[in-house]
């Protein structure tokens, strides 16, 4: 886990090194370990290093055997030692046990087809000399993020977007239709961000940046055995061009695939065994591995497999609400005493809000409104004074129908199922969630019952963010009118035809889509990279995914109950209450903080200091939204969100 940066020049000059210094440096602290650049004639590539696999050697970049390609990566490629192995046979010779120098020698052989073979999180760029050719990609998912500027003959890429934003040449203008999308999303879907000219690579996408000029191969080969560079043409010709050419694919999506002839007990030996593996692979490491234990099903069972796979007792982390009904730390001890591991808790008061919050939207280089963004940077904080990896739950729910809605999905008659798949095209979200007036509710009316008759659109509308009517009467005259009076849909091109799955499947498609990629995993990577904690989710191994793709309906859910195969598995390894018990979430009361103890730093971050106020919004919106939730209405969603985004502005709008 690291982060990594880069700069190249597309108007053939010499890359200098201090601006890819100045990227790495703002990074420093995804990668503690150590910093390095290096330059070759256009491309500077830069490495900022948590050292987890081959410590001694795994120093970035690293090359293939001439030294002519190179490779920056953020993640863990898990399967590496069975793709080395590989690759030795076919003659290729490795100088370090790094993970990721398995990249370079996989681009030789495949070309961009390479990312097929992998099995790991990742984000990374490499730099083939011989084709100039610079080509990057994220996994699957999309665990560890990539953002990039393309603009005045240059091209730059980094881990987070504060890398970009260390080039003097990239300018803070904020894109009043990403803001819009935060107010909605509470996140910035993929590929926008929240700065004009700025852009995230999505998940489970390659690109392929081709410079424009000759590249001449090196003097001397020190290659031996019959691998060939599959991304060439065969003929050993170099490719050129007059000018550069950038594009993106998409090499992966989820699928769905119901097997109904295989029987349940197959099934479930099935999801079983690919847990064991997915857990198994993630423990890879060369320093101690932890788990955050939440004594729910999903990090509960990820503990019990863990702890097969760990010589000493395993530790565990786990934060508390001391007196609140939030408090889930009880069933996280209880899961601890039954397993045997190394269990600590950590309280967090609201007192710790306001630095937490303030910390979060400097480490937040586009806002994200998920409250459990603050204790989870708390947990990691606390856990990196022990460990440097950490196993999560996370992507449990979305790939196994962990969440309340996907009852009510599969208990809609078969009769009926037609109107559910009408409601969302009669009612499109873009249209429904729209930035404009609606003076008599009616747009209101139809989003209730889009939800009612169609519990797919529970997938795509955030009620309990600010909708339409309502950011069309917080905005500025002005504002509203440049964003104009349509949403991007958070789905887009990515909505599968409505004859391809069935509703509970539908909603799953969306779910592992854009909102995992850039609310639940973003704001995992960020809360523990800005501590130098390497964060692992075993159930997004995307082995384990097709495997989770092919479960019939009532092994995923009932009317009665979710995530009903890993409930069976669960049921094999924990205590029967964490498996019975209700799913709470990772929560806390922040409504009564916001009346209470955060009331009066509240109104003046809002209202009496803020800086987004005067830019964006109407006074008298938000003094009424206070004043409702004073009077007892809960908007602490809403607040939320415009408090991240108060906070952001202050350390990154212009």
């Amino acid at each position: 886990m690291c982060g990594i940066a880069g700069y190249i020049t597309l108007d053939d000059s010499v890359v200098d090194r201090e601006p890819v210094e100045r990227m790495v440096a703002a990074l420093k602290h995804r990668g503690p370990d150590e910093q390095t650049v290096h330059q070759d004639g256009p491309v500077g590539l830069g490495h900022a290093r948590l050292s987890i696999i081959d410590l001694a050697g795994g120093h970035q970049p690293l090359f293939n055997e001439d030294r002519s390609i190179a490779v920056v990566c953020n993640g863990e490629i898990y399967n590496y030692r069975e793709l080395s192995e590989q690759l030795v046979r076919k003659g290729h010779r490795f100088r370090t046990g790094s993970d990721c120098e398995v990249l370079t020698h996989l681009w030789e052989e495949s070309g961009p087809q390479m990312v097929d073979h992998l099995r790991g999180m990742f984000a990374f760029v490499l730099y083939d000399r011989q084709q100039g050719i610079v080509f990057g990609a994220r996994d699957r998912f999309g665990q560890k993020p990539l953002f990039y500027f393309e603009a005045l003959n240059r091209f730059a890429f980094a881990s987070e977007i504060k890398g970009l934003l260390a080039l003097p040449e990239i300018e803070r203008t904020l894109d009043p239709t990403g803001l819009d999308q935060f107010l909605f999303h509470q996140f910035v879907p993929q590929p926008r961000t929240l700065f004009v000219g700025l852009k995230k690579l999505p998940a489970g996408c390659w690109f392929e940046l081709t410079l424009p000029r000759q590249i001449s191969p090196p003097a001397s080969v020190e290659r031996v055995g019959p691998g060939t560079n599959g991304a060439s043409d065969g003929s050993g010709r170099q490719r050129a061009s007059s000018s550069s050419s950038f594009r993106i694919h998409r090499y992966w999506k989820p699928t769905f695939a119901p097997e109904i002839a295989t029987s349940d007990s197959e099934h479930l030996e099935r999801v079983e065994a690919g847990l064991i593996d997915a857990v198994q692979s993630h423990m890879v490491a060369d320093v101690p591995v932890g788990v955050f234990l939440s004594g729910g099903i999903d990090s509960s069972l990820i503990t019990a497999l863990a702890s097969r796979f760990n010589p000493e007792p395993l530790q565990t982390f786990s934060i508390s609400f001391p007196g609140t009904e939030h408090d889930e730390a009880p069933f996280a001890r209880a899961v601890s005493e039954a397993i045997g591991t190394k269990h600590r808790e950590f309280p967090f008061e609201p007192g710790d809000m306001k630095q937490v919050l303030t910390h979060a939207a400097t480490l937040f280089d586009q806002p994200l409104a998920d409250m459990a963004v603050l204790p989870l940077m708390a947990l990691s904080h606390a856990a990196s004074e022990f460990v440097k990896v950490v196993l999560t739950g996370d992507g449990g729910d979305e790939l196994f129908a962990g969440y309340r809605k996907y009852k009510r999905m599969v208990g809609i008659p078969g009769r009926w199922r037609w109107l559910s798949r009408l409601g969302s095209r009669v009612f499109p979200v873009q249209e429904l969630a729209a930035c404009r007036p609606d003076p008599f509710g009616l747009r209101k009316m139809k989003a209730r019952l889009a939800m009612a008759i169609s519990p797919s659109a529970r997938s795509e509308y955030q009620r309990q963010s600010w909708e339409g009517w309502e950011r069309f009467a917080l905005y500025r005259p002005e504002l509203a009118d440049e964003i104009g009076s349509r949403l991007d849909s958070l789905i887009g091109a990515n909505r599968p035809d409505d004859t391809e799955h069935d509703t509970l499947n539908a909603a799953l498609n969306l779910d592992q889509g854009t909102g995992l990629a850039d609310r639940l995993l973003l704001k995992s990577d960020y809360a523990t990279m800005a501590y130098g904690l390497e964060s692992r989710a075993p159930l997004l191994d995307h082995q384990l995914a097709e495997i989770a793709g092919k479960l019939p309906l009532h092994l995923k859910a009932t009317t009665s109950n979710t995530k009903i195969a890993l409930r069976k598995i669960a049921s094999r390894f924990l205590p029967d209450e964490i498996i019975t018990r209700r799913k709470k979430g990772f929560s806390m009361p922040i409504d009564r903080w916001f009346r209470e103890e955060l009331r009066s730093w509240i109104e003046s971050c809002l209202l009496d200091e803020s800086v987004a106020l005067p830019r964006y919004f109407q006074r008298s919106a938000i003094v009424r939204l206070l004043s409702e939730h004073q009077a007892g209405k809960n908007h602490s969603g809403r607040i939320h969100s415009l408090l991240m985004l108060e906070l952001w502005c202050r350390v990154y709008a212009p």
